[in-house]
Parts: structure tokens; C-alpha cells; sequence
């Protein structure tokens, strides 16, 4: 391992045990993301949770400072951005590593958007991202993956998401 107490802070803050020759991340179990989120692989899922500026949480940090979680020791957000990728690809529309969540499908012919498809399949949410999760629907949508063995599981964690709305 490198030994980085020889390093400038810029160099420190760009450091990374688990980046390959394109500076992307590689297959690691776990990552961060600029102090404002994490992300986490999970029976063939890959859930990024982030609680930063940007995101879409807590008005005040939505809006706020782009750079104040890399300035913070301890940064965080009363809720979180959720994104769930389908690593292998079983259920997302747009193969492995896609969002398992999509937008519903434009229809030229009846220039319209397929909610039929978008309420069939992804029990009627039409975004890739869950925005303004508390911890608790975190904590059951990552349930869910864990326990969903083969099953589709984007009926089940829309349902979380749409209960957790108050």
C-alpha cells in the first residue's frame, strides 16, 4: 500500500485503493463518492445512495455548496438519492450495467410515453433515481435486494418508495 503521509492534499484527496488505468472505479463491494454518498454491491445490484449538493434531498443541501461535503469532516442529509444499477443485467431495459430503473418508453405512433409499460413493469415510477428517501426506505429497498433471490424486484421497491411518501 502506498504510504501517503508524503503527499500534497490534493494528491490525498484524489487517492484511490481501487482505480484502474482510466481513473474509473473498478468492481469494489463498497465506494464513497465525495463525501456526500455511498455506493454498494448487492446480489447482482449495485445501489448508490448520495445525501449531497446536487442530489435530490433536503432543499437546503440540494442547493447548497457544491464542495461543502469535501470540506466537512462529517457531512450529512435528513434524506438521500437513490439509484439502483442491474450489474447483470437481468431486469434492466438497456442491458448489464444499466439503470434497473428507466424512464417509461417514448412511442412515436401514438406520440406518447408507454405508462402502461411504466405501471406494468416498474410499478408506475418514471425515473432512474428515488429522490428524498428517508433511511428507513433505504433500509427496506436494500432488504428487498438482498432477499429477492431471481425475482424482479422493481414492483417491490417502487411499493417501498410510493409507502414511504407522506
Amino acid at each position: 500500500m502506498e504510504d501517503l503521509k508524503f503527499k500534497t492534499a490534493a494528491e490525498v484527496m484524489n487517492y484511490s485503493n481501487k482505480m484502474n488505468d482510466t481513473n474509473t472505479n473498478v468492481d469494489a463491494d463498497f465506494y464513497t463518492n465525495a463525501n456526500k454518498g455511498f455506493a454498494m454491491a448487492i446480489n447482482g445490484y449495485r445501489i448508490s445512495v448520495q445525501w449531497g449538493p446536487g442530489n435530490y434531498v433536503d432543499k437546503e443541501i440540494r442547493y447548497g455548496d457544491y464542495d461543502a461535503p469535501m470540506n466537512t469532516q462529517i457531512w450529512g442529509s435528513g434524506t438521500a438519492e437513490v439509484l439502483i444499477w442491474d450489474e447483470q443485467g437481468r431486469f434492466a431495459r438497456n442491458s448489464a450495467g444499466a439503470s434497473l430503473f428507466d424512464t417509461a418508453p417514448w412511442n412515436d405512433e401514438l406520440d406518447e410515453y408507454d405508462f402502461d409499460w411504466c405501471n406494468r413493469v416498474q410499478g408506475g415510477h418514471n425515473d432512474q433515481v428515488f429522490g428524498h428517501c428517508s433511511s428507513d426506505c433505504v433500509a427496506r429497498i436494500i432488504g428487498l435486494l438482498v432477499s429477492c433471490g431471481d425475482s424482479d424486484p422493481r414492483p417491490g421497491i417502487a411499493q417501498i418508495y410510493n409507502a414511504s411518501i407522506k
